[in-house]
């Protein structure tokens, strides 16, 4: 009874959404989820899903204003995971991502009087195709995962990754090449 209720759930709120942000959303599978989740998405921004997802439960997706985000095909994403977007991020098909994914590809502006609430600096995050993402990591602005990398569990990325690989750590470094 419980898995039709989210089956409904997800149609309708999906439909809802392409209707509203018709414009914005672009989906060419199915989004399947076990629990709830939500999407925000700013009317000037974009989300493309270029085939089926599968959401465990609280995935946030915040795409703001002027910001684009991309998501491949037969992707999954595990419980608490949140992706907040402010320029760019695209994820490639293929990729698992564990509990407790953090993905931001800004930072508060930082200047004399603190951490503005409103300003951000921003740079494209970009994570390759057949990528497993473990439990708990942050992925910030700025970074690049290559495809087939893998990023154990509790790990901070917050740079491009030369290569192909095991990457382990805060920050991330290789620990084994692929």
């Amino acid at each position: 009874m419980i898995q039709l209720f989210f089956k409904m759930y997800t149609f309708f709120y999906i439909s809802y959404l392409k209707i509203v942000y018709h414009k914005q959303i672009e989906i060419k599978g199915k989004v399947k989820a076990k629990r709830f989740f939500r999407i925000e998405i700013s009317r000037s921004s974009q989300l493309k899903i270029e085939g089926d997802i599968d959401i465990k439960e609280n995935l946030l997706i915040a795409v703001r204003k002027n910001a684009k985000l991309t998501i491949g095909k037969n992707c999954f994403f595990n419980r608490n995971c949140s992706i907040i977007v402010r320029k760019n991020i695209s994820i490639g098909s293929e990729c698992m991502f564990g509990e407790n994914i953090k993905m931001y590809d800004h930072n508060h502006l930082i200047s004399s009087q603190g951490a503005s609430r409103k300003e951000y600096d921003s740079q494209s995050l970009v994570i390759g195709n057949n990528c497993w993402i473990g439990n708990d990591v942050n992925i910030f602005m700025g970074s690049e995962i290559k495809e087939r990398s893998i990023i154990g569990a509790m790990s901070l990325v917050n740079k491009k990754l030369s290569e192909t690989g095991i990457y382990l750590g805060v920050p991330v470094r290789l620990h084994k090449k692929i």
